[in-house]
């Protein structure tokens, strides 16, 4: 839980460092989408600690609303257009990557007519007692919500990659968990529990990069009569 700018700043530090040990590991541009979202994650989450320091006066109002909008726009907005981009570029398997791009489509959809909602209409901060609470102007909100799970859950459960899609499974409960909550607390409670799981997403691509087991290992060289010989 978001307890404090305190709790955010130490929480967003650590998840950047998760996010930038993962960039190091990656091989393919095409990866770096989803590779750089535990880093998004942490500054994320180090952009709140700044929406805690504005409700208490202790930044500038413009400072604290500033921070209020970033981080409300990149939950809401640029993480449904993300995610499942992301996911459908990483995939190597066709015939699952021609599944996710539907999901892409339907993220960057979904995630335009947030960006325009919480764009157009004022971004309400308040503090409670564990987390912030942020209210926005969304019609047709159980429509919008749907897809926006549907975006940023489903690409990872179609994924080939083991640990990507126990990142889905952790999402859908994460939202589950998250939406238990009272609706203005939803973001800030579950764009956290999403940013512990960046550990994921580093697993993944350390795994990525060290190859399948064994195929790093080099053959014993023959014998002239074509046995393998100790090495």
């Amino acid at each position: 839980m978001c307890l404090s700018p305190e709790v955010d700043f130490v929480g967003g530090t650590a998840i950047a460092a998760i996010g930038v040990a993962t960039l190091t590991q990656v091989r393919r541009p095409r990866d770096l989408v989803i590779a750089a979202l535990p880093l998004g994650f942490g500054v994320h989450q180090f952009v709140e600690g700044f929406v805690w320091l504005g409700l208490r006066g202790q930044v500038s109002a413009g400072v604290g609303n500033a921070a209020r909008d970033a981080y409300v726009i990149y939950a809401q907005a640029v993480l449904p257009m993300l995610v499942p981009l992301g996911f459908a570029l990483l995939e190597p398997e066709r015939r699952r990557r021609m599944l996710v791009w539907p999901f892409a489509v339907l993220g960057l959809v979904t995630g335009l007519f947030l960006l325009w909602q919480v764009t157009q209409w004022p971004i309400v901060a308040e503090e409670r007692a564990h987390c912030v609470a942020y209210t926005t102007h969304t019609p047709y909100a159980i429509p919008s919500a749907t897809a926006y799970v549907l975006a940023v859950c489903a690409p990872a459960l179609l994924s080939s990659r083991r640990y990507l899609r126990w990142f889905g499974v952790l999402n859908v409960v994460g939202l589950l968990g998250a939406a238990t909550m009272q609706e203005e607390e939803f973001t800030s409670v579950w764009c956290l529990y999403a940013a512990v799981m960046s550990v994921l997403i580093l697993v993944h691509f350390r795994r990525e990069r060290r190859g399948p087991p064994g195929a790093g290992a080099r053959a014993a060289p023959a014998a002239a009569d074509g046995t393998p010989t100790a090495t």
